[in-house]
């Protein structure tokens, strides 16, 4: 074969792997609908357009009506109303796939050479691996297509006049898209920095020379940063509305640090536990990847490349939803490297032939279709029971059947209730989207509105239960109703005793997927009449097994309505909801750890036993081995008992129950030494407990060993004494 054919042959190869790339891109932010955020924005969008304006006030809550709101999403918001109302959720969707794609098409445009079709390609997938966890449907995935357009026109075309209308109308659009606007003057400012450097600072020859911009370049590039500020103020609030962003920005740590710590977005990506491990692996390849190719590019390092790679690392170093543009820039920097570094840089001369190349690319490139092939075949089989159809639901196309309480929220709609309701931080966004204006909520995902102070009174009402501050706000707010959300979570059972121990408040709907309590008042008074469920008289709904056939579900709306009736003291109406679940799937381990908690409240010890140990059997998570392990404590079976804590605290050497657990099953085997060494560690561990602590010290006294007990140190500090 001639080398003519060989390099053919590889070039189209790598164009029908480019092609495969842009099918996995398409194929997989084709998934179905399942963000939190998109109803809020669907709702703004259908208030926008039958209201004629963008309010620059709260017109959604019922805390912080008519706060001052700057709402720089209003085009977006505008956008997928008009394209849901046209074709619907599906044509959402189409709309985020065919954003994504336009995105990675400038992204090759802006990094693609003939001879570097498999490294372009590569680059291309690790992106996408990051990515993929975006396609939410978000004003983010605009944001980021107006990031790499932006780079793309600086970089490649600068010295042409439509790029600078181009660049104007693009921040324009952006500004009213997505707060990440500011980056449209930011990449412009580092081109003047880098420039500035180049031609003022005594640097290398090659770094001076790599990227430098002629003086009509440069000069275009000082014209254009002015006019993308002024182009960022092109929006409702002129002035205010560019600023807006960049406070809240500039205002991140200190208080706002509760928003990091309970929303997972906004949380660092690099922790102590996670830096070594496989999560976020292609974003910490491309950290290394393009951090290398620095080095292998040391004498001819651009300017710009380099802020840019540093200022977006640090970007996404601070919250897991700005990995992507980190991503974006690494691929830039990347492309921009390797156009100096050659084959025969990287491997021994004898591998340097003109053939050898081109077979090596021709392999490299089919294995990477290969594995492309097997991704997406994976990715097809995603998918889960639909228990309204009894039949198998895509992860692709349409409206998630796990992610949203859709069956409370129609049953608000059924019933065409009304008020103001208190709700979790994941409901808020969703009840917008589908009853507001009827219900105004007590919080959504408007963090930067709210503000950090509401924010962590909320978690204090959600999840410690606390009474009275929620009685404050009823008060001032006249909140009528709870929506309880235990869709894709579980409510925190100090929210739910709560609601459940005001005597004015009452249950209306009870469900997996969600708890509606509705409290006494003249309007709410006939719905609780006709709708006010009745715990004693509860019953499991059960499924049809005939239709369900030997298909292996796990049966957790039967599961999580026992969770929710056990914390509502409903006990016998939790067992018969996991008797149901067991009657689905005999293996499932939820339903008998729920039994056994039953079981060993009633002091049935017998039944928790045997309850635990089928659970045990079937997951041997941790909670189960507790279970069994308090089982066999409480049966006097101090041997089994501390050989199940043993485990628990060797999988996790910090756990409170088992470490407390096996201390007082050692007290409760007369093992007082091994007891009180154990609770002696406690302060070391942060597992200081004055409660266990002083079980511990209960049980040493009984068998009138109180002297001994006094003398340890944990308990000669007052940490046991009541």
């Amino acid at each position: 074969m001639s080398e003519r054919f060989w390099k053919n042959l590889s070039t189209a190869l790598g164009w029908l792997s480019i092609g495969m790339l842009f099918g996995l891109v398409t194929f997989t932010s084709s998934l179905e609908i399942k963000d939190l955020d998109l109803w809020l924005h669907l709702r703004m969008g259908y208030w926008i357009c039958h209201n004629g304006f963008v309010p620059n006030y709260d017109v959604l809550s019922c805390t912080i009506s008519g706060k001052p709101w700057v709402n720089h999403e209003w085009l977006f918001q505008v956008l997928v109303y008009l394209v849901q109302k046209t074709h619907g959720f599906n044509g959402l969707i189409s709309m985020q796939s065919f954003v994504v794609a336009l995105t990675f098409l400038v992204l090759l445009f802006l990094g693609y050479s003939r001879d570097r079709q498999l490294l372009t390609v590569i680059s291309l997938l690790m992106v996408l691996m990051v990515y993929q966890s975006r396609f939410t449907i978000r004003p983010d995935i605009f944001s980021l297509l107006f990031f790499v357009i932006d780079i793309y026109l600086l970089s490649l075309h600068l010295n042409k006049r439509w790029a600078l209308y181009a660049l104007v109308i693009i921040q324009i659009l952006w500004s009213n898209m997505h707060g990440f606007f500011f980056f449209g003057p930011v990449l412009a400012g580092v081109g003047i920095l880098s420039e500035f450097i180049k031609r003022r600072l005594p640097l290398p020859y090659e770094w001076n020379t790599a990227g430098r911009l002629n003086d009509e370049e440069y000069n275009s590039l000082k014209r254009i940063f002015p006019l993308l500020i002024l182009a960022s103020c092109v929006n409702p609030l002129t002035f205010k509305g560019a600023w807006y962003p960049l406070s809240v920005f500039f205002h991140l740590g200190g208080d706002t640090k509760i928003f990091f710590n309970n929303i997972v977005e906004l949380q660092r990506p690099f922790t102590s536990g996670t830096v070594f491990t496989e999560r976020y692996l292609y974003y910490k390849i491309l950290i290394i990847v393009s951090a290398v190719s620095f080095v292998f590019n040391r004498r001819k390092v651009d300017i710009s490349s380099l802020l840019i790679w540093a200022l977006f690392l640090g970007f996404s170093l601070v919250a897991i939803r700005n990995l992507i543009y980190f991503a974006a820039a690494a691929y830039m920097v990347l492309m921009v490297n390797v156009i100096s570094i050659s084959w025969e840089n990287l491997v021994p001369l004898r591998f340097t032939s003109f053939k050898f190349k081109n077979i090596t690319g021709i392999a490299c490139k089919l294995l990477l279709m290969l594995w492309m092939l097997n991704f997406s075949m994976g990715m097809m089989s995603n998918g889960y029971f639909d228990f309204d159809t009894y039949y198998r639901k895509s992860e692709f196309f349409g409206v998630s059947k796990r992610v949203y309480p859709y069956k409370a929220v129609d049953f608000l709609l059924l019933e065409k209730i009304k008020g103001n309701f208190f709700n979790d931080f994941n409901s808020g966004a969703y009840l917008i989207g589908r009853v507001s204006p009827n219900i105004k909520v007590f919080i959504d995902g408007r963090t930067e509105v709210y503000g950090a102070n509401f924010f962590e009174t909320y978690q204090k009402i959600w999840q410690a239960g606390n009474a009275k501050i929620f009685t404050e706000f009823e008060r001032k707010h006249n909140i009528t109703g709870a929506f309880l959300n235990n869709s894709h979570q579980q409510i925190p059972r100090g929210a739910l005793k709560m609601f459940h121990s005001f005597k004015n408040w009452s249950i209306v709907y009870l469900d997996d997927d969600a708890v509606i309590f509705l409290k006494q008042t003249p309007y709410n008074k006939p719905f609780i009449d006709r709708l006010s469920v009745d715990l004693s008289k509860w019953k499991p709904k059960p499924m049809d097994l005939l239709r369900l056939g030997t298909k292996r579900v796990d049966p957790f709306p039967f599961t999580s309505r026992a969770y929710i009736l056990e914390i509502l003291g409903a006990d016998e109406a939790a067992i018969n909801e996991s008797k149901e679940a067991l009657r689905v799937a005999p293996d499932c381990p939820s339903a008998y750890n729920m039994m056994g908690k039953i079981y060993n409240k009633r002091k049935d010890y017998k039944k928790a036993f045997e309850c635990y140990r089928l659970g045990t059997m079937y997951s041997g998570e941790t909670q189960a081995r507790l279970g069994l392990a308090q089982a066999y404590e409480n049966l006097n079976e101090y041997n089994e008992a501390i050989g199940q804590y043993q485990r628990v605290i060797d999988v996790s050497p910090k756990d409170v129950q088992g470490y407390f657990g096996l201390a007082r099953t050692y007290a409760e085997a007369g093992q007082d030494k091994k007891a009180l060494d154990l609770v002696a560690q406690a302060p070391k561990l942060g597992l200081e407990d004055k409660v266990d602590v002083q079980k511990i010290h209960d049980i040493i006294n009984k068998r009138k060993n109180k002297q001994g007990a006094l003398k340890h140190p944990l308990l000669r500090k007052g940490v046991g004494s009541t």
